[in-house]
């Protein structure tokens, strides 16, 4: 039930990933627009969605672009603290009736409250795309979202998101964190459409996701590769190096940062959790990769975050 958070202040996180289909879907994102905001009924979004809409890949974006913009993250105690359903059954035709009654009550329940945790979110896209004729699955695993989490086996089974076939092949979303986040210190959802977790390649996808069944990785890494990352926070950069979540130094000293995905434009700075106040840095950029030190004194513990622009790139755990 993994959400996301974003702060626009002295430490500030937000979740992105490269989408790697190379379509072009301005056109459906601008159609659905005009969609109305409310549906009492998944049949009647996904017959207007067939209306529209006739290529696979782009009834897949409308799914998608409506939920993200339309349903928010439920973040009440009831919501959060939701136990799994308890049912009896006799015979496996009884227990797979029973499992789809389960999930079209909660994809139903999504669509008329407009609210959900991520379950809900995967659950309405995974009905939805089964009415307009696309096959999609639910995953469940871990989501990387927290310093705490930089070094921990995934196996905190906290997160769902999608998977949906398009010309035979699987392709990797998360219409939960397409959606938008929560805003400074605030629990109220901001609705802040963010398309960059639809159809991701499964090698940037891995950097936030582990699901529990590793078939769905859709790549080759292991529990021991996840658990190393570093957190990133926007994945649109490539941390060359250090490529590890958990830096290690004795005493004081720079180590060496190297990240693809800086312009020269842009404003770099770094901060320490135990630190008052960033520290700017000027990169030099070469081949399209920004190297700068970080210095790593007497005074520098707990997390380091590195920000672009005055937002969160990425974090590591500092050692000693």
């Amino acid at each position: 039930m993994m959400k996301r958070t974003k702060l626009y202040s002295v430490i500030v996180t937000g979740l992105m990933a490269l989408c790697s289909y190379g379509q072009d879907f301005a056109k459906v994102d601008n159609i659905v627009k005009s969609y109305p905001t409310t549906y009492n009924s998944m049949d009647r979004l996904a017959s207007r969605i067939n209306s529209d809409f006739s290529r696979d890949d782009e009834k897949a974006r409308a799914i998608f672009t409506w939920i993200a913009r339309n349903i928010r993250y439920d973040n009440s105690p009831e919501a959060l603290g939701a136990k799994p359903i308890k049912y009896s059954y006799s015979t496996e035709s009884e227990r797979l009736a029973k499992v789809a009654e389960i999930e079209n009550d909660l994809a139903s329940r999504t669509l008329r409250s407009k609210k959900a945790v991520c379950h809900g979110y995967a659950m309405l896209y995974k009905i939805v795309a089964a009415k307009t004729g696309l096959e999609s699955t639910v995953i469940y695993g871990t989501a990387k979202i927290r310093p705490q989490d930089i070094g921990k086996s995934p196996d905190a089974g906290n997160h769902a998101w999608n998977a949906v076939k398009l010309n035979g092949q699987l392709k990797l979303l998360d219409v939960t964190w397409g959606a938008g986040g929560m805003t400074g210190g605030s629990s109220a959802f901001n609705i802040s459409f963010d398309d960059k977790y639809f159809l991701t390649s499964p090698e940037v996808f891995f950097l936030n996701h582990y699901p529990t069944d590793k078939k769905w990785l859709l790549t080759d890494k292991s529990p021991s590769d996840f658990a190393a990352l570093p957190l990133y926070y926007d994945l649109g950069y490539e941390l060359v190096s250090p490529d590890f979540g958990m830096i290690k130094t004795n005493g004081s000293g720079l180590v060496p940062f190297r990240i693809k995905g800086i312009k020269p434009t842009d404003e770099v700075a770094y901060q320490f959790t135990s630190g008052r106040f960033s520290k700017k840095v000027t990169p030099v950029i070469k081949n399209g990769i920004a190297e700068f030190g970080v210095l790593f004194d007497a005074t520098a513990r707990g997390t380091l975050t590195i920000f672009v622009n005055k937002t969160s790139i990425a974090a590591y755990n500092v050692a000693r």
